[in-house]
């Protein structure tokens, strides 16, 4: 199985240990009577670049290794990583992929639409105006401008689509650009949790707590937060704990 991410480049994913994880899943499976049946598994770590237009060319050598494929991180690179696994007969397992994708016969998305959860929960409490703030990388772009283009379909207006870096001035014009906006309940934060050490989120927080928009004016929604788990109970995140102002806009 072939792991697919940035992991050389994002400063995130880059301390994931895709290699650690991967073994510890795949022994897992080994060990597990229900999978192992007939079958050795082994998994192999595959470079995503950072540039959505580079995303997928490491996988061009992957037909020869990999008899399945799980990613990509980035969207954008979900239809070329999709025509290649259809091309090849593989299996490509991918959390990112928005919207439905013509031709990728071989797609498998192995859990809700994060988009369909955020719709059902913003019209659950009438929330419809969105403005959406992604880092400013190419993959947190890519997963934006789709967020946004899937609300609209589904009759949600997002008036605001910005990137913000992790220097102060970034974040407030990208606050400002929300709060010159007409209606806007909802921020959907397209970037690395805080609680992951996500520094671009950290200074949006600060920032929105220095403009007095963390009072329950604004809704701050961290998107990759509904893609994996986080654990709450009993846990200490030292980004909250060091850290005041941080720990009352997370609040």
């Amino acid at each position: 199985v072939g792991v697919m991410g940035p992991w050389s480049c994002d400063p995130v994913l880059s301390h994931a240990l895709p290699d650690v994880a991967s073994r510890l899943a795949v022994a897992r499976l080994n060990r597990h009577p229900a999978f192992n049946r007939g079958y050795w598994w082994d998994a192999v770590v595959v470079t995503e670049s950072c540039d959505t237009p580079q995303a997928v060319t490491n996988l061009l050598t992957v037909d020869r290794y990999a008899a399945a494929l799980i990613g990509p991180f980035n969207p954008a690179a979900c239809g070329a990583a999709g025509l290649l696994a259809a091309a090849w007969n593989k299996p490509l397992v991918a959390w990112s992929c928005l919207g439905d994708a013509e031709g990728l016969d071989t797609l498998v998305v192995p859990m809700p639409e994060p988009v369909g959860v955020l719709h059902e929960v913003l019209r659950y409490f009438r929330w419809a105006h969105v403005a959406v703030v992604t880092s400013a990388g190419d993959a947190w772009r890519e997963v934006g401008q789709g967020v946004a283009q899937e609300l609209r379909a589904r009759g949600l207006p997002v008036t605001v689509v910005t990137a913000a870096g992790t220097r102060q001035d970034e974040a407030q014009e990208a606050l400002r650009r929300v709060q010159r906006a007409d209606g806007v309940r909802v921020v959907l934060m397209c970037m690395h949790s805080v609680l992951l050490g996500g520094e671009e989120q950290r200074v949006l927080l600060e920032e929105a707590e220095d403009l007095g928009m963390t009072d329950g004016t604004y809704v701050f929604v961290p998107y990759d937060a509904l893609t994996f788990p986080l654990p709450y109970r009993r846990v200490s995140y030292p980004a909250l704990a060091d850290n005041t102002k941080l720990r009352l806009a997370y609040d």
